[in-house]
């Protein structure tokens, strides 16, 4: 495999995530590639918080998780509401229909997780994971 090209493949990858991703989400109203869906379940899993923690823990800078949160919240998946600890934030919240969509995410994500996997045995993923943590890190350098 020494004509192996790493990016190429993980385009066609990500291209291929995609493509499942895009009819599912676009049921929910969210735009793949943007970080919609990722922003509700992070608030599913962890709860209300700052922008500030959401665009970090969403691995997003915070224009681009700005704009996610007004289109969230103009869906009503959303909501800002004062932050009793810093009077200059605000906590990010999920309405109910957030949570419903969210959970709904979750199990999209779910099922990707379990397709992406399919015969692999454990040790084969336990590798996997490894080697694209190692891209990860080469790319931090």
């Amino acid at each position: 495999m020494e004509n192996c090209e790493i990016r190429e493949r993980l385009h066609r990858l990500d291209l291929a995530r995609k493509k499942i991703l895009r009819p599912k989400l676009s049921e929910l109203g969210l735009t793949v590639g943007e970080g919609q869906a990722r922003t509700l379940q992070v608030l599913r899993e962890r709860g209300a918080m700052s922008q500030r923690e959401l665009s970090d823990l969403c691995m997003l800078d915070v224009t681009t998780m700005s704009r996610n949160l007004d289109k969230l919240e103009r869906a009503g998946l959303l909501t800002r509401q004062p932050n009793p600890s810093c009077r200059r934030s605000f906590l990010i919240c999920l309405t109910e229909e957030g949570q419903k969509r969210a959970k709904r995410v979750q199990e999209i994500f779910r099922e990707l997780d379990d397709r992406l996997r399919g015969d692999l045995q454990e040790k084969e993923l336990d590798v996997l994971c490894g080697l694209l943590e190692r891209l990860e890190e080469n790319l931090g350098r």
